[in-house]
């Protein structure tokens, strides 16, 4: 299991649903952290739960987030602005979480580098390979 601690934040019930979904394939380690920022919640608020994560010296924390820009994302970057072991990454899915549930990392940063490329290599567009039908009914058959 990483050194690193987890906390996957983001709007509305994003946290909750990603803990839901990695608890049906993986076993969630236990310093993995899942907060919700509500809807009324404040930055302020949302700072406090992140707090009270980490404590008064933390750890090596990467926080997963669900948009660039958006407020668990600043929250989130303001603290790792104070604090170099705290790393912090946008956009998480599914997949990047999943295999870094199996991977130990000792630096918050160095394991937000590995996420970021399982993630881009974990999104992929479907294409439906179909035959080449264009000479179809164009021979003499029969």
């Amino acid at each position: 299991m990483s050194k690193v601690q987890v906390i996957i934040t983001g709007h509305g019930t994003f946290a909750e649903g990603f803990e839901g979904a990695l608890h049906l394939l993986a076993t969630v380690p236990d310093n993995w952290s899942f907060v919700n920022f509500k809807e009324g919640m404040s930055d302020e608020q949302l700072q406090a739960e992140f707090e009270k994560i980490l404590g008064t010296d933390p750890q090596p924390t990467l926080f997963f987030t669900d948009l660039a820009g958006g407020t668990p994302y600043k929250v989130a970057a303001t603290l790792a602005a104070k604090h170099p072991q705290l790393a912090v990454v946008a956009g998480c899915n599914l997949g990047s979480l999943l295999e870094s549930v199996f991977s130990d990392y000792e630096d918050a940063n160095v394991y937000a580098d590995a996420i970021l490329a399982s993630a881009k290599q974990g999104v992929q567009k479907f294409t439906l390979d179909l035959p080449d039908n264009t000479t179809a009914g164009t021979d003499d058959g029969i």
